[in-house]
């Protein structure tokens, strides 16, 4: 398989993890993986991409976003293994792939005022992408994608749901090179119940935003690339049903 022309990004991002931990429910799409190169398609043929996200944090959250008062510490690393196929041949007028991303999760979660300490590792939710289009600009890209989100994982490494993601992001090179870019991109998810509790995570949306520029050694046959990338994300519906913990209902006090 050919590599990806990003060898290797490190991305700060949000973490989901065990529905055993009673804090913020968060959607299933790691804010910042998109913040750069948001509308890169593979080449033709088959990809393989690797994709390394470490988030330790010690923040601990209610549903209004206030941080709440318990000793918390969580360690995350995720290592996200993506296969691509991508055809010569264009669908109206983009580049079409379609590709399955694999997590290998590591996480450790204590909170010793709840006497929590939770933590483990394996397989975690596959994401399946059966339509990804890209459109060439003069100065740019645009993506248009859908997936959705498997609960494949166990215990510390799953949602517990299945999930839908409708994609829409752009790329802006300014200058003569391309080698800058200004990114910006929504991703949109629609969430089914929880399979092993009567919880259903609301609906979310997340913005995100990034600027980065591509360096290229030895005549091409090597590229890195830094940047900088932000994101917002907002809970559009209400989590529902009898086993929504406290936490997401109401402040907390501890």
């Amino acid at each position: 398989m050919k590599k990806y022309s990003t060898i290797l990004i490190l991305v700060a991002a949000a973490a989901i993890f065990a529905a055993t931990v009673a804090g913020q429910e968060r959607g299933q799409y790691l804010p910042g993986f998109r913040g750069l190169n948001t509308a890169e398609q593979p080449a033709p043929g088959f990809t393989y991409a690797n994709f390394l996200v470490i988030y330790p944090t010690n923040s601990f959250r209610n549903r209004d976003g206030d941080e709440a008062p318990i000793d918390f510490d969580l360690n995350l690393v995720a290592d996200l293994n993506v296969f691509a196929y991508t055809p010569k041949k264009k669908i109206l007028g983009a580049t079409y792939s379609a590709s399955v991303a694999v997590p290998i999760v590591s996480s450790a979660v204590t909170i010793p005022r709840i006497g929590a300490d939770i933590g483990g590792g394996g397989i975690g939710d596959i994401y399946i992408e059966p339509i990804s289009l890209g459109w060439a600009m003069k100065k740019g890209k645009v993506r248009a994608a859908y997936g959705v989100n498997a609960p494949t994982g166990v215990d510390s490494t799953t949602s517990d749901y299945w999930g839908h993601q409708f994609t829409l992001g752009g790329t802006y090179n300014p200058g003569k090179t391309g080698l800058w870019q200004i990114n910006a991109s929504s991703v949109w998810e629609a969430h089914h119940k929880k399979l092993n509790s009567d919880v259903r995570v609301g609906n979310n949306v997340t913005f995100e935003y990034g600027v980065g520029r591509t360096f290229v050694r030895n005549g091409g046959k090597q590229l890195y690339q830094f940047g900088v990338v932000g994101y917002s994300q907002f809970q559009l519906t209400n989590d529902s049903g009898t086993d929504v913990t406290p936490l997401n209902l109401s402040l907390i006090h501890i």
